[in-house]
């Protein structure tokens, strides 16, 4: 009855809950450990660390797999650092029993990482709203926020914000452009390019020059029209 009641008091509940939480590291470092212990025995413990550097050195500089290892390293210190910054905020972002909303999975987008979760009964998305600018700090983020759905209310996600796609320096290039270099340049197209227009000058007429009228010695031609 312990396991319904209090279930964060049960150790078969929270030995599950760890081996969900570090999943990633464990997959690792038995994956690690197990090749490692492969290869020396197959071949010898030298030729083990030579194949783990010429394996690192691959991973490093193809563009592919490197984006794929960076991106999900983010992934897994993405949900370690929100959990940390969820329980060590100061707005309340757990139930009264205590409890976190659940983290499911990260997975990498365009502009960072999303992290989904699941809301325990007492808490709601709202309450990550108000921790949104803690959030972005804590995961080494430029901004943060908060994706909802509509059809499930239970079910939210965390955007992570690390970079913006159209924040360049360079321009961005147009999708027609490049098209039209594919087929070459139009028949309407001119062959000069395009300078400035001529300016013609305008015959400006000068007013008649009225003659001065004096009246006892004084001019009130700017008196009269």
């Amino acid at each position: 009855m312990e396991i319904w009641e209090a279930p964060k008091r049960a150790w078969p509940v929270v030995l599950i809950c760890m081996l969900i939480r570090w999943r990633a590291e464990m997959v690792l470092g038995v994956g690690f450990l197990l090749g490692m212990a492969w290869v020396q025995h197959e071949l010898s413990q030298a030729w083990a660390w030579v194949i783990f550097a010429a394996l690192v050195v691959v991973i490093a500089v193809v563009p592919q797999t490197r984006w794929f290892v960076y991106s999900r390293v983010w992934c897994v210190l993405d949900r370690h650092r929100l959990r940390t910054c969820l329980r060590q905020s100061r707005p309340r972002t757990a139930n009264l029993d205590g409890a976190f909303p659940f983290m499911l999975w990260a997975r990498p987008t365009k502009t960072g990482e999303r992290v989904w979760l699941w809301a325990r009964a007492g808490s709601s998305s709202g309450d990550l709203e108000e921790v949104l600018e803690y959030i972005a700090p804590a995961c080494y983020a430029r901004e943060a926020r908060v994706h909802t759905v509509r059809k499930l209310s239970t079910l939210f996600a965390v955007d992570v914000v690390r970079r913006d796609p159209l924040d360049k320096s360079t321009p961005i290039d147009s999708p027609l452009a490049k098209v039209a270099s594919l087929f070459g340049r139009t028949p309407d197209e001119p062959e000069e390019p395009i300078t400035g227009a001529t300016i013609t000058p305008l015959d400006v007429k000068k007013p008649a020059e009225t003659p001065a009228r004096v009246v006892g010695g004084e001019d009130l031609s700017d008196y009269i029209d």
